[in-house]
């Protein structure tokens, strides 16, 4: 399914669901901003209305599952560990057209965590996220969340 959608157009549709569900799901009381580029790996910029101390999130979706798990990428590149850049992992189900799953990971803790693949022959350096969505035995269970409490959760993470 959606073999004419190009992976530019899904990142740009999942990016605006990330949006639609953070927006939505902080009852309004968080504002997002999408910058012109993603150089620095930042896609969404979040804010409280009226405050200026944003969180910055790094964007990352799948439309499919490799076996049960969840499989993702993250170049060293576009990478920065910090306090307020957390990554948010999207699982799409092509099926009913809805985000099925949701991370949420603080950038530090990802470092930490994550597996690390140096540069090989072929390849840039990354780390790789893998996760089952369906089980809560793993290291990433604590990470993820409905995706109706996005919002409040990135709400929780403002002061």
């Amino acid at each position: 399914m959606f073999k004419n959608v190009s992976s530019k157009q899904k990142g740009s549709v999942i990016e605006n669901r990330a949006v639609e569900l953070i927006t939505l799901g902080s009852d309004g009381q968080l504002t997002c901003y999408l910058p012109q580029s993603d150089d620095d790996g930042i896609d969404i910029i979040v804010n409280k209305k009226g405050h200026f101390q944003s969180l910055y999130l790094q964007v990352k979706s799948r439309f499919a599952l490799n076996g049960n798990q969840f499989i993702q990428n993250v170049g060293i590149s576009t990478f920065s560990s910090h306090e307020s850049f957390y990554l948010l992992f999207f699982y799409f189900n092509t099926r009913t057209l809805e985000i099925e799953c949701v991370w949420l990971i603080p950038s530090m803790e990802f470092e930490q965590l994550a597996y690390l693949k140096k540069a090989g022959a072929t390849y840039k350096e990354f780390y790789r996220f893998s996760a089952n969505p369906y089980s809560d035995n793993n290291q990433w269970s604590k990470f993820r969340y409905d995706k109706t409490a996005l919002g409040n959760k990135l709400l929780s993470l403002l002061p």
